[in-house]
């Protein structure tokens, strides 16, 4: 039994459930609504009486039998099975994605796999990136697999009905031992220790901001990795033992003297640096200072021309022509007004020094089983599929090992010296061999017929 009435322009629901007669506010704004509002309330009211008796007869629990939305089951995994580091980023995801949506409000018993296709598609055409997609479906993913073993949801996982997105494989920026010297030159000073041994150690962001000064032996020469960010662990959930390399090891005793709290690399406070705080903004700004962009922005600061140019040459506006040398009299050079060169960055991130770090070891023909122990890979393939960037040279190298080499005798033949050539009568040319027997003449060899030559080129 169910009822709908209006209060000083506020539509009521008031239904009668197992527990006696409900009454709740609406955000109606008309009769219609709050019918069709009651007609939800009252589906609810019978799952969840039917999922009683069924509870109560000792059967299996059927979808039909479910009781809440796809809101409030989020809710619930952000409440009790999403992981603490983790609940106030997967908050705002599914809050923007979920919670505020209209799929939120579906029921579980109505709820399918199209309908979250749907709202995978709609993230899409919104903008979002391929790997954007596939996060918000594997966070779901995760809701429905605790919700299924939690006796929340019945059945199939609908999100495996749906398809995931292809990433497309960026290609990474890394820079040389020499433009990394010139980078550290210009990182401010606060940053600094950080920036030095980060790439030198290829670890995570999150690891770095949660060193500590007890996770150093200096006698020994080595590090322990136990901690990211705010957890108690790591990315891989292991704890690992790398050594410290000669180079790094004034820098460490130097942070271990001077820097503030029991942090290796703190905050100017000595407090740890949060997850939002990006290190990539400093580290494009170094790089912008050291000359080292992907091209150059020439903007004329009178009319606001721009034309870009992978150098920092001086040029000149070819719209505001300066005429007079600015005392009034005409210039002696008719031009335009000089250009001003702004660095435009470079596409790189943080993470990128750690994609520098496997890089210049598999170079420098560091076997990929020790620098799948360094970078604390599960597999291998990671490290050589995804960490592993070969520069052109490299490449340049490999192909001039293996390039064949021309046979010189034969080479010679095929393009017929010319002091090997003769001239019949007729004015045939005959061309003679090696061995110095013509074979010119109507049964010659025709050499530039690439069909009749079936002759070895390469050795």
């Amino acid at each position: 039994m169910a009822s709908i009435f209006d209060r000083n322009g506020t539509w009521y629901v008031r239904w009668r459930g197992p527990e006696g007669w409900t009454q709740r506010a609406t955000e109606a704004h008309s009769r219609m609504e709050a019918k069709g509002l009651i007609a939800e309330l009252q589906l609810q009211e019978q799952s969840a009486r039917r999922a009683k008796l069924r509870q109560t007869a000792g059967l299996d629990p059927a979808q039909e039998d479910l009781s809440g939305t796809l809101a409030d089951l989020c809710r619930w995994w952000l409440a009790e099975r999403c992981p603490e580091p983790s609940r106030e980023i997967e908050t705002r995801r599914l809050k923007k994605h979920v919670l505020d949506a209209k799929i939120g409000a579906i029921t579980l018993p109505r709820l399918r796999h199209v309908d979250l296709d749907g709202l995978l598609h709609s993230v899409e055409k919104a903008g979002a990136a391929p790997a954007s997609v596939n996060k918000v479906r594997s966070v779901l993913h995760v809701v429905f697999a605790k919700a299924r073993r939690a006796g929340r949801w019945i059945g199939e996982n609908p999100l495996t009905a749906t398809e995931p997105r292809k990433v497309p494989k960026r290609v990474y920026v890394t820079l040389t031992p020499e433009q990394m010297a010139r980078m550290l030159e210009h990182i401010p000073e606060e940053w600094r220790p950080l920036f030095a041994c980060g790439p030198a150690l290829g670890l995570r962001k999150g690891e770095l901001y949660a060193l500590r000064k007890s996770d150093v032996d200096l006698e020994r020469a080595t590090l322990t990795i136990a901690r990211s960010h705010l957890r108690d662990t790591t990315k891989t959930s292991a704890a690992a033992l790398l050594p410290l390399p000669a180079a790094l090891l004034p820098w460490i005793k130097h942070q271990i003297e001077n820097a503030p709290g029991p942090l290796l690399f703190p905050a100017p406070d000595g407090s740890q640096r949060g997850r939002d705080i990006q290190p990539q903004k400093v580290l494009r700004r170094a790089l912008a200072r050291a000359g080292i962009a992907s091209a150059w922005d020439h903007r004329c600061r009178w009319c606001k021309h721009s034309e870009q140019h992978q150098d920092r040459e001086q040029r000149f506006c070819p719209k505001c022509v300066k005429r007079t040398n600015g005392l009034g009299k005409p210039a002696k050079e008719t031009r335009g007004r000089m250009l001003w060169a702004k660095a435009v960055p470079l596409p790189m991130r943080f993470h990128d020094l750690r994609h520098l770090y496997a890089t210049e070891m598999l170079r420098c023909g560091v076997d990929v089983h020790r620098v799948q122990r360094l970078m604390r890979h599960s597999d291998v393939r990671v490290t050589t599929g995804t960490y592993a960037h070969l520069l052109v040279e490299d490449l340049r190298a490999a192909v001039d090992a293996h390039a064949p080499v021309p046979a010189a005798p034969l080479a010679a033949f095929l393009l017929h010296d010319a002091k090997n050539c003769t001239h019949e009568p007729d004015g045939e040319s005959v061309t003679t061999g090696l061995s110095g027997d013509k074979i010119g003449g109507r049964g010659r060899v025709r050499t530039c017929d690439h069909c009749r030559v079936k002759a070895v080129l390469y050795h």
